[in-house]
């Protein structure tokens, strides 16, 4: 049989498990867990290519796993490690980015929308044209992402956040080239939620979860009625990983139903596990932000990566250029 390893290491967003996650299961398994953490998905993915050996498990968002994937990043996940994977809903299981979760397995959910701070926007109508307001100048703040920030311009105008039309990204482009001097600047979310709590931001485009956690009574999450991306943060294994058998083990522990309900109910996340639903707190499954209702699902769309995007991603990436200069 397999050995557990005596180390595991981990690379996550900062603050992304429950808050006796990793004790937990270093208590149960008498394995000592090395947590690393980043503030920006590319850093991880330059850190895996640089050093593949370094980390057992890697937390990336769906988008990025098909990326790794294709660069031949991950490695193949043994199922017959997570019988839990049973626990994880239909919807989230076998799409397009990863057919048969070969390498990665759904951990949270959530949507790219924005936040305001209510004590200065009074505005009720969720809308993207919020973040376009010049009466807010200074005072608003784009995510760093190239495909959450264009899809953003395109929701707003209309279209698909995921057009690969020329003339429609163009459109956008001139929007966000309008947008920019009214804007303090492109940040990650973790920036841009803590200027909202202090108030130095007043609204900000941002993840669904990062607020609700934010639990701060001005601060309020909405997703816009012209569309927003739905996500999917998953957990994956570099190709080169050291200690595979005890992160498989890990992750399965991660999807049983009690682990599952403390990371979701302490983070005031969405979770893709079915399982953990009875003992997950009942304010976050009623929370619309979280789990909208089925109108606004209509609305929102899993955000394409570059392979699909086929030839137009050369276009996305010259606009993200020039909105980069001109700052």
């Amino acid at each position: 049989a397999e050995k557990l390893s005596p180390v595991l290491n981990i690379y996550n967003w900062e603050d992304y498990f429950g808050e006796t996650t990793i004790e937990d299961f270093e208590k149960e398994f008498d394995v000592k867990v090395n947590l690393e953490t980043y503030e920006d998905e590319l850093v991880m993915l330059a850190t895996v290519q640089s050093d593949p050996k370094k980390h057992d498990i890697i937390i990336a968002s769906d988008t990025l796993i098909q990326e790794m994937v294709s660069m031949q990043l991950l490695a193949q996940i043994d199922m017959a490690n997570i019988p839990n994977f049973k626990n994880i809903a239909e919807e989230f299981k076998n799409h397009p980015y990863d057919p048969e979760n070969k390498h990665s397995v759904p951990y949270m959910w959530g949507t790219s929308g924005l936040a305001v701070n209510r004590k200065y926007i009074k505005e009720t109508e969720p809308s993207w044209s919020i973040l376009w307001n010049p009466e807010y100048k200074g005072k608003i703040s784009m995510l760093s992402n190239m495909h959450d920030t264009i899809g953003a311009a395109l929701f707003y105008l209309g279209y698909s956040g995921n057009s690969t039309n020329p003339a429609e990204l163009a459109e956008a482009k001139n929007l966000l080239l309008k947008q920019k001097p009214i804007l303090r600047g492109y940040e990650d979310s973790a920036t841009i939620m803590n200027s909202l709590i202090s108030e130095e931001l007043w609204a900000g485009h941002s993840y669904s979860g990062v607020f609700a956690s934010a639990k701060n009574e001005n601060v309020e999450y909405l997703i816009p009625k012209e569309g927003a991306f739905i996500w999917t943060d998953t957990l994956a294994i570099p190709i080169s990983a050291q200690h595979k058998y005890t992160a498989e083990l890990f992750i399965n522990f991660i999807l049983r139903p009690d682990v599952s309900a403390k990371i979701a109910n302490y983070l005031w996340y969405a979770n893709t596990n079915k399982a953990a639903k009875e003992l997950t707190n009942p304010e976050i499954l009623q929370d619309p932000t979280l789990y909208p209702p089925e109108e606004v699902k209509k609305k929102l769309e899993r955000n394409k990566d570059a392979g699909e995007l086929g030839e137009a991603i050369a276009i996305y990436n010259q606009i993200w250029a020039e909105l980069q200069r001109s700052e």
